[in-house]
């Protein structure tokens, strides 16, 4: 089946993929309303961040117990996220609700009550996962390597600052909302047992009056890079490191995301074969490639003992160094049918397709459908995948990149 998409006079992308023997149903809906726009550190560093809780708390005439168990009578599962540049509310619900649960989404998005009763509560939990941090080192790291790589305000982490976080009041939050929650740049993504006939008058129905004006979040200044490390108590040393990496409208994009596949994807790749299993330097390691729309990155993990961090930062080196020769046909081709192994289950999945075509539309403007995906995967053939490895993974991308510890003690930078 097409990916039929339509976009209304105000500025909403409405994108729907019929998937036949499906019962369910998943939307995912992004509104351009993420951590990127958010005021500075104490001005609301984690406006979006209390806004993703706050919108699910109460919404039109239904007060936050009415309006939850309305979803839940509709056995809508729900959630929202909130990244660098939306929030996102996803769903999933029985065909036969979807109209219903379509009310109820609309109500969240565009009446809110942002209610003074629930602002502590949320702020309190906010605080808590903030403060909590450190008791996840793996994610730790992970988040203090986007810190270092990503320009600003594009590498906020999403769990706001203190001070943010303490300064906000009900009313900023809600002339917030009403100023970046706005049809223009927001995009629906309906996949599954769905109808078009039905869906997208309804659709236009709730959100055709929709309005607003975007104002995309603009950079402040250049990445910080470099190195950075964060003492932590522990018998265990967390590494990550981030390189440049293609946007996914860069023809090398599919590529590239093969060759990190084959580099450390998974538990046959370059980096768990060398540093892991034949070297036993650590318990975990892996790579992977986001491609998104202004900026790609290659990021690596790898978890090891604070007397082995530095022998195995050194073998991840040496691993990448040794890439840039390439990749033999046994590799590419196991990389391969990895590839389509993902795409089989994501076809599975009303909501896995649903989210894809979101990130494809916001990243490229345009949704593809699983089978174009393959064909592109079958136009990849080892000697280009070997030509993207030569000229986009060199001695001058290694120069591009960040590196993050945490643990007991810094460890010297990898390059």
């Amino acid at each position: 089946m097409s990916i039929l998409i339509e976009k209304l006079s105000n500025g909403l992308t409405i994108a729907l993929e019929p998937i036949s023997a499906m019962a369910t149903t998943s939307l995912s809906f992004a509104i351009p309303a993420g951590t990127a726009g958010d005021p500075e550190d104490a001005a609301g560093e984690g406006e979006s961040t209390l806004l993703s809780e706050l919108i699910v708390r109460g919404s039109g005439t239904r007060d936050s117990r009415a309006f939850s168990e309305a979803l839940d009578t509709l056995g809508c599962d729900r959630s929202t996220t909130v990244n660098a540049n939306h929030v996102l509310v996803s769903a999933t619900m029985l065909a036969s609700r979807l109209n219903a649960s379509l009310e109820l989404i609309a109500d969240m998005v565009l009446r809110p009550q942002i209610d003074e009763q629930h602002l502590e509560p949320v702020r309190q939990l906010s605080l808590q996962a903030l403060h909590a941090l450190p008791d996840d080192p793996q994610h730790l790291v992970m988040l203090r390597l986007a810190k270092l790589h990503f320009p600003s305000p594009f590498n906020r982490t999403g769990y706001g600052s203190e001070a943010g976080l303490q300064s906000l009041t009900t009313e900023q939050l809600r002339a917030a909302w009403k100023r970046r929650a706005v049809a223009q740049g927001s995009i629906l993504s309906i996949a599954g047992a769905v109808s078009p006939e039905m869906t997208f008058p309804k659709l236009k129905e709730l959100f055709g009056s929709w309005s607003g004006t975007n104002e995309q979040a603009k950079l402040f200044g250049p990445r910080i890079g470099g190195s950075d490390h964060y003492t932590l108590a522990s018998s265990q040393t967390h590494m990550a490191f981030a390189f440049d990496a293609p946007v996914e409208s860069d023809p090398d994009a599919f590529g590239f995301r093969i060759a990190a596949m084959i580099l450390g994807g998974e538990a046959s790749s370059r980096l768990f074969t060398e540093v892991r299993e034949k070297r036993g330097l650590c318990y975990s390691v892996g790579a992977s490639a986001s491609t998104g729309r202004d900026r790609g990155v290659l990021q690596i993990y790898a978890g090891s003992t604070p007397q082995r961090a530095a022998t195995t930062s050194k073998c991840i080196m040496d691993e990448l160094v040794r890439f840039e020769s390439g990749v033999n046909q046994l590799e590419f081709n196991r990389a391969k049918i990895g590839f389509k192994s993902r795409m089989v289950m994501q076809g599975e999945s009303a909501m896995a397709r649903a989210s894809s075509i979101t990130s494809d539309l916001y990243r490229i403007d345009n949704a593809r459908t699983l089978a174009q995906l393959t064909a592109t995967l079958e136009g990849w053939t080892l000697e280009r995948v070997n030509d993207v490895i030569q000229r986009r993974m060199s001695a001058t991308w290694r120069a591009t990149m960040s590196q993050a510890t945490v643990g007991p003690d810094p460890i010297a930078p990898a390059m």
